[in-house]
């Protein structure tokens, strides 16, 4: 018997995750941005994790996820633990990683039919 998976064309998915982009679906994303599963924020403004402030998780938190993935760049940095607080007092978990496993986590928890919002931040671009 084949097993095959039928997944709806209009669920967000990362297909694919290197350092300064990722692809959604089809589409490439540069920036930093938040996501569900039927729909992409292309607009958040942060761009570094220090400059991270409670107010920035709002949006996200008005979705009422379950839990929200958090990649904080190439690297894992954690953000204060208010943050966390932050999220639990709205009953949602955070999780804090390196974007490429945010990635790989969102595509795995949103086989679970769970809601949930990747939250990816990525540096601005340098100007010189």
């Amino acid at each position: 018997m084949k097993f095959s998976e039928h997944r709806d064309s209009n669920v967000k998915i990362v297909k694919h995750y290197q350092p300064g982009e990722v692809k959604i679906n089809a589409d490439f994303y540069r920036s930093s941005l938040y996501l569900t599963q039927h729909q992409v924020f292309s607009d958040w403004p942060v761009t570094d994790i220090s400059q991270l402030a409670p107010s920035d998780l709002d949006s996200l938190l008005a979705l009422k996820p379950e839990v929200i993935l958090l990649g904080t760049g190439e690297q894992q940095r954690f953000p204060a633990p208010a943050f966390f607080q932050y999220c639990a007092k709205h009953g949602v978990g955070l999780e804090v990683m390196a974007n490429d496993a945010a990635c790989r986590t969102f595509n795995v928890i949103g086989t679970e039919d769970r809601e949930v919002i990747l939250a990816l931040i990525f540096a601005a671009p340098s100007t010189q």
